[in-house]
């Protein structure tokens, strides 16, 4: 069934994306940029115009063999991952650099950020120089945009990825790499992987139907079982609101913009209305205002930790510990920390849970998870190419998918994998290189509620893809304002979160704070800009 789910979104896709995407403008960062512009921001980068990567269909163009590559000098690289070291991790990256050492005579070791930190350290590791080669990125919600702004990756043109990462110029459409081009370079390679996720919940059923609940199946019964959740003396979310705050702009039909600051999170779209090309600024908007208060109620009744803007724990932690009663995250992660919750507690019944069953998605940008290059990278070639090796080869994917065969899975027929009995490798840190080509689908015997669940859930959401909103693929190229973003970036913390979890004395008062600070930082400039850049935008689709 997912083999098929897939196949069908691979069409989907081709259909949905089409219009605004392949006209090159929307996701590349730059819609409002003449063509002057984008080549002296190429040139300024020492990448090339990506009218290459614009025009000419993948393959064009002359390519260097591997064996004509010189790899006689070993080298070690060095990786950052987002997440959490997963168990079984130093065995299986064993496995990978014996293959790295056979074919490129090189080994790679990784580095962790995790979901507690990342936003908070990623961009120190480029503002001190750090040396590494490759990085976890994405678009909006994993420092993508920012990073470009800050001049941290190294920008890449059709000849360089041709030569050293030949596979994957072939494996990727034309739309992944105009999504992956600002300012006429490309600065990540997108993973070949796009799907329909909206933020879903893990939840208990035992106390679904402890609390007389039928179904959580809206805003309102999510509020309700918040609270008596936290009058039973268990957190609603155990991590707080962050996660939360998505799905009430996602429940009213707004989506982050791409490249905005604070992942996105400060400048919204309505991504229900096509016609709608509007911005809307949150700290102009009352449901903002109304969604601070209400979690105010929530954290004074206690339905999560007053300590959780100090808390590094991430989100699925309290679920599997018992200490929350919900998460909130795409639906394939919830389905994989739902299943692990049953296993070590089968009385719990936690099961999936869309409390947005009225609302309609688009597909993922091929940019929401990829890899790019350091710009301070001693090795950007050697770096391209395990890249390619990741992307392309067989055993790697299954590998870092999945673990080592025999060990933690065993095939089933040519594309279908079985999980060994208590060995599963989870982990969601390969996501910048999954390959949708190569992926095995599991094979399930027996599948469990949650997957029957995920399963039916992701039909839908298939059946019921919106519209295309030209928004959809679009990136803020925020160099024009990099010092007010900066600023902008620097005073979110001190105000945003203590909000969003409800953790202030007084909310009006801490929005008119929010509101002069960010007023201060220079935000008007912010949305000035981001607003020309969309008129330019859709100008240019006619």
């Amino acid at each position: 069934m997912k083999k098929g789910l897939k196949k069908v979104l691979a069409i989907l896709l081709g259909t949905v994306m089409t219009a605004s995407l392949l006209a090159g403008c929307g996701s590349s960062g730059t819609g409002s940029s003449s063509a002057g512009t984008t080549e002296a921001a190429a040139e300024a980068s020492g990448g090339a115009s990506t009218e290459a990567a614009g025009t000419e269909s993948a393959g064009d163009g002359e390519q260097a063999a591997a064996s004509d590559i010189d790899i006689s000098e070993h080298v070690d690289l060095k990786m950052y991952l987002v997440g959490d070291k997963p168990d079984g991790f130093d065995d299986v990256y064993a496995k990978v650099n014996e293959i790295l050492e056979e074919k490129l005579n090189c080994s790679i070791s990784v580095d962790w950020l995790s979901w507690a930190e990342h936003d908070t350290k990623y961009s120190l590791l480029f503002s001190s120089g750090e040396d590494f080669d490759l990085i976890f990125t994405a678009s909006s919600w994993c420092h993508f945009e920012q990073t470009v702004a800050l001049g941290g990756f190294k920008a890449l043109d059709q000849e360089f990825i041709q030569t050293y990462a030949p596979g994957v110029w072939e494996m990727l459409p034309e739309v992944a790499w105009t999504q992956a081009t600002v300012n006429g370079s490309i600065y990540m390679v997108p993973a070949n992987y796009v799907e329909v996720t909206p933020d879903v919940l893990a939840i208990r059923g035992d106390l679904i139907e402890e609390y007389g609940y039928e179904d959580i199946a809206s805003w309102d019964d999510l509020i309700s079982f918040y609270k008596d959740c936290a009058a039973n003396g268990i957190y609603g979310n155990a991590v707080g609101a962050a996660s939360i705050y998505w799905l009430w702009f996602q429940q009213m039909g707004y989506n982050v913009v791409g490249g905005a600051p604070s992942n996105g999170e400060l400048v919204l779209y309505n991504t229900q209305d096509p016609d709608d090309v509007s911005l809307q600024y949150i700290l102009d908007w009352d449901a903002f205002s109304e969604f601070c208060h209400l979690m105010k109620e929530l954290a004074d009744a206690g339905c999560w930790p007053s300590d959780v803007l100090s808390s590094t724990h991430d989100r699925q932690d309290g679920l599997l510990n018992g200490t929350g009663a919900s998460m909130v995250w795409n639906p394939g992660s919830c389905q994989t920390y739902a299943n692990q919750a049953n296993a070590e507690h089968p009385d719990w019944n936690v099961n999936i849970y869309n409390i947005m069953p009225d609302i309609k998605y688009g597909s993922t940008k091929y940019i929401n998870g990829g890899l790019a290059i350091n710009i301070n990278s001693k090795n950007p070639e050697r770096a391209m190419m395990v890249l390619n090796e990741f992307a392309t080869n067989q055993d790697l994917q299954d590998l870092t998918q999945l673990g080592i065969e025999g060990v933690n899975w065993e095939p089933v027929g040519e594309d279908q994998y079985q999980v060994i009995e208590g060995a599963a490798y989870t982990t969601s840190n390969n996501w910048g290189w999954r390959n949708q080509d190569l992926m095995r689908t599991e094979y399930q015997e027996n599948p469990t509620a949650v997957d029957t669940k995920v399963t039916e859930l992701n039909e839908y959401l298939l059946a019921n893809v919106r519209e295309e909103h030209i928004l959809d693929g679009f990136s803020f190229d925020s160099t024009p304002v990099s010092t007010q973003f900066a600023a902008v970036e620097a005073a979110m913390g001190t105000y945003f979160d203590p909000l969003v979890n409800g953790l202030v004395d007084d909310v009006d008062a801490s929005l008119e704070q929010f509101r002069s600070a960010m007023e201060a930082a220079g935000i008007q400039d912010i949305l000035d800009e981001m607003q020309s850049q969309v008129d330019a935008l859709v100008a240019s689709n006619g």
